[in-house]
């Protein structure tokens, strides 16, 4: 007995006929791509790689560990994540070449045009797309690294929940960062002059990194993802004016004490970019050679105001001067070719297919 399709049910099905069936299914395809669209939801709901200081805030101890064993921590590195996108393009590829023979035959007979081939170019791309994918997921990797003004590194920190560290074989200085502010305090732009070296010697020299505008070196890209204050290298601007209208300036960090000539002692307590929104402050504290310690807040006001500790010693605050660091996202992605080569197929695939025919 013979089905409409040809199939003799008297006949058990044959293995690889079977497994042909399956990998072509168009049902596979409709179930891999709702899993993957529901799981892509549950990366973004679920945060990834972030600290376990971040999960610890979000999550309990048990929750935590039940994330991390299923992979959802770092969901687009995991084995079962990357056999998804595998199966799928199995899935396009028995698809195309079980249907590529009878096409390729109604064009060699003039029934069909050579658009036909633009769907088959098509899937092409989409499996050399995820093959991209999967090179980048497997052997591709996210860091962070913070580096301090005139300071040099060479290894980064992973961004997963183990924060292994990888050396980078070559070493980073930031020579120098900048930011600019709009009016209401907000950062307008911030910049890196980084110097890439190798054995110490310089290759590359302040390179400019903006955000936006990545610099790739040997694989690696940089890109511009933070910047902060070291509180522990911010200097007090002030000047000193003693008895005789002598002046001097001196920049002092925070409980950093001075000792005067003339017998006073000098220290700055504290330091705050913004008291009161009337703009920074530092606490200066002062010991004269006789009597008790006198301390006062002292407002950056373009050095207008000043603190007459007594007949021999006059201080104003002129600013502080801030060490920054900027926080750099370093990526290696060995794929990122091949999906491009995927995308190039991928347009033209589209314009063969639904590229105007001339009618006959």
């Amino acid at each position: 007995m013979t089905t409409p399709g040809g199939y003799d049910k008297e006949r058990p099905m044959a293995k690889g006929g079977a497994i042909t069936r399956f990998f072509s299914s168009l049902r596979l395809t409709v179930v891999l791509l709702i899993l993957l669209a529901a799981l892509s939801v549950l990366g973004t709901v679920i945060p990834q790689n972030a600290s376990i200081e971040q999960y610890a805030q979000l999550y309990s101890a048990k929750t935590y560990k039940v994330l991390r064993s299923l992979g959802l921590l770092d969901m687009y590195h995991s084995w079962w994540y990357v056999d998804l996108l595998v199966l799928l393009a199995i899935n396009l590829a028995v698809c195309s070449l079980k249907r590529l023979p009878a096409v390729w035959r109604e064009i060699k007979r003039g029934t069909k045009g050579w658009g036909r081939l633009g769907v088959f170019l098509t899937h092409l791309s989409v499996i050399v797309i995820l093959i991209g994918g999967m090179i980048g997921a497997l052997w591709g990797f996210k860091g962070y690294v913070e580096i301090d003004e005139g300071e040099t590194v060479s290894e980064i920190v992973l961004s997963s929940s183990e924060r292994k560290i990888v050396p980078l074989g070559f070493e980073v200085r930031c020579d120098e960062f900048r930011v600019s502010f709009y009016p209401d305090g907000t950062p307008k732009e911030y910049l890196s002059l980084l110097t890439f070296l190798e054995e110490g010697k310089a290759v590359m020299e302040r390179v400019p990194l903006r955000v936006n505008h990545p610099v790739t070196y040997k694989g690696l890209t940089f890109y511009q993802a933070s910047y902060g204050e070291r509180k522990s290298g911010t200097k007090v601007h002030l000047r000193i004016r003693t008895k005789g209208g002598k002046e001097e300036e001196r920049f002092l960090g925070v409980r950093e004490v001075l000792k005067m000539g003339n017998g006073y002692t000098l220290g700055v307590m504290k330091y705050s970019p913004h008291i009161h929104g009337l703009g920074e402050g530092a606490l200066v504290a002062v010991l004269p050679p006789q009597g008790k310690p006198k301390a006062q807040w002292l407002l950056a006001t373009e050095g207008k105001e000043r603190w007459r500790v007594d007949e021999g010693m006059t201080i104003t605050f002129l600013g502080a001067e801030k060490r920054y660091y900027t926080g750099l996202q370093v990526a290696r992605d060995p794929g990122v070719g091949v999906v491009w080569v995927g995308f190039g197929l991928m347009i033209v695939g589209l314009g063969i297919t639904f590229f105007p025919k001339k009618k006959r």
